[in-house]
């Protein structure tokens, strides 16, 4: 039996190129290709992932149970902060300063619906949205802020 397995070894590389010329001579299907680099995306992820959560169970079956968690943790003395320091307000500013951004970023993406100015030259309409929102979203958090940092 042992001869038989050296033997087939031997030979093996042989085989598999034996198979190269006629995987290069047939016609690639491009639907194929995407699905092959799908499943292999795929694969060695959960490969990795699976890889990755072995090995740390594996670690977690050596690590002794009774020094997990046995102290808790000291905790310091919060800081007494002077009358009149406060975290700001809630603001819905910064919200529509990064919407505002996006929709610029989609307008300088998508130049499709534009204004021609001039020959070679038109304003994208969906870019020009997106500036006036972020304008707006800007100014009205600089204005939140100074409204906040008067005193009552």
């Amino acid at each position: 039996m042992k001869n038989r397995t050296h033997g087939v070894r031997r030979y093996s590389t042989l085989m598999g190129a034996a198979f190269v010329p006629l995987a290069v001579q047939e016609p690639v299907n491009e639907g194929n290709i995407a699905l092959i680099v799908f499943i292999v995306a795929v694969g060695l992820t959960l490969l990795l992932a699976g890889g990755l959560a072995v090995m740390m169970w594996l670690l977690s079956l050596r690590s002794p149970h009774a020094n997990i968690g046995a102290e808790p943790k000291v905790t310091q003395k919060r800081e007494v902060l002077p009358e009149g320091v406060h975290l700001p307000a809630p603001s819905l500013q910064p919200l529509i300063l990064a919407i505002g951004m996006t929709i610029t970023v989609f307008g300088m993406v998508f130049r499709g619906l534009a204004i021609s100015l001039a020959e070679g030259f038109s304003l994208p309409v969906i870019m020009l949205l997106g500036l006036v929102v972020t304008l707006a979203g800007f100014i009205g958090w600089i204005r939140e802020g100074r409204k906040e940092a008067q005193p009552h």
